[in-house]
């Protein structure tokens, strides 16, 4: 008989460490490339482990270390995890998530979660020019934002117009395709070669816009930082990044902003 036992937010954010110690190992032994990134690694300067009230994980790879990720997980990995993305056909997401399948989520803005993950995004070229950055950013921008709007659970929205207006976009979204809206993400992120780049970021999900932006120089160069009591690898400018997403990343910013997924989560037992 299977058993559902509900997680707390520290037993949530001890099960995705899980994940990421069962990534970590998996690219030591294929030699793939990846770092923290975003809210993990500002955990991992400013706490040493996790944000208190986050409940996620994030990492970035080369985007070729990224495309070997993609091709070869599902194969010979524990069976325990799986990858999804949009590459394999199992996922709208133009980047990927490693899923514990040993767990359930129930989430409370999106139909799509159904397992405890951990993100993990591409690192594409940029141009030198940054008025063409700046456009590659707000392109992808335009088209995540259909796409999330595509996913989204009706009902759900911080007013009643937001809620209301969900309704009748929708099926507008939906209409224009989602795998129109990833492809059309996708071929931007490639548009600039990584390997013949100066300039380097996350484009496929980059929330943050330009600046995402890092000189692909010492985005390569790595160094460590400490996450939950282990090493686990980070690039070198990772002051600057996380000056550049957060401004003063080691102040704690007000309540109002300390978001989470909105979810609850299983552990899945027999």
């Amino acid at each position: 008989m299977m058993m559902e036992r509900k997680l707390n937010g520290r037993e949530i954010q001890l099960a995705i460490l899980n994940i990421l110690q069962y990534f970590d190992k998996y690219c030591k032994k294929y030699g793939l490339t990846y770092y923290l990134a975003g809210g993990t690694l500002l955990g991992a300067v400013r706490h040493k482990g996790f944000i208190p009230w986050d409940d996620d994980i994030d990492v970035c790879m080369p985007r070729p270390d990224y495309e070997k990720l993609i091709k070869m997980f599902n194969d010979n990995a524990d069976k325990r995890y799986s990858l999804s993305s949009y590459d394999v056909g199992n996922s709208y997401r133009p980047y990927a998530k490693i899923l514990d399948l040993t767990t359930k989520v129930i989430a409370k803005t999106s139909e799509d979660e159904q397992h405890l993950w951990i993100d993990v995004f591409p690192v594409d070229g940029l141009p030198d020019d940054g008025e063409k950055i700046k456009n590659i950013y707000q392109s992808c921008g335009r088209y995540r934002d259909i796409l999330n709007l595509a996913r989204c659970k009706l009902g759900t929205g911080k007013t009643p117009l937001r809620r209301m207006s969900k309704y009748i976009l929708q099926p507008l979204a939906r209409l224009y395709g989602e795998d129109r809206l990833v492809e059309k993400i996708e071929n931007i992120a490639r548009s600039h070669n990584y390997e013949n780049s100066k300039n380097v970021g996350v484009i496929t999900w980059g929330i943050y816009g330009t600046s995402e932006k890092m000189l692909k120089c010492e985005f390569e160069q790595p160094t460590e930082v400490t996450f939950e009591g282990d090493e686990y690898p980070a690039f070198s400018c990772w002051k600057s990044y996380l000056s550049n997403l957060y401004g003063d990343y080691m102040k704690l910013p007000p309540i109002e902003k300390r978001k989470t997924h909105e979810m609850e989560a299983y552990r899945v037992e027999r």
